[in-house]
């Protein structure tokens, strides 16, 4: 028989690792700016924040288009709380869009060029 094992669907959490071209500029901003903690630097090579139920890693790199070209994708249950938050920190790099359904949806760059976008979990919030 061809049986196949059952594959997990369930995922616990995806953890995405973003380059970094100065770790001190990208703890700044994510930690000053943006409202996360710092949860560790590992060596000399490694950053993580976290802001609630988002986490993110950072590496060390010496190439900016790697910045550029680097993106997450954040589902939230209210996107718009998280937009008037970073609007109240004086975020400027901020570009809502209003979805179908009333779902705000924006994106912020980090200082290097990382793009971290964000959306409701409706059948709208679709990352493209």
């Amino acid at each position: 028989m061809n049986a196949q094992q059952p594959i997990a669907t369930t995922v616990l959490n995806a953890v995405p690792i973003l380059p970094s071209l100065n770790f001190v500029e990208t703890r700044n901003f994510y930690v000053e700016n943006l409202g996360f903690e710092e949860v560790g630097l590992d060596c000399l090579d490694y950053l993580v924040v976290r802001r609630g139920g988002m986490e993110l890693h950072f590496w060390l790199s010496d190439d900016p288009l790697q910045c550029q070209n680097s993106s997450v994708f954040f589902r939230a249950t209210a996107p718009g709380e998280i937009y008037r938050d970073f609007c109240e920190r004086g975020i400027e790099a901020i570009c809502p869009t209003d979805t179908q359904g009333g779902d705000v949806r924006f994106h912020v760059r980090d200082p290097h060029g990382n793009l971290l976008m964000f959306s409701g979990m409706g059948p709208t919030a679709v990352a493209h």
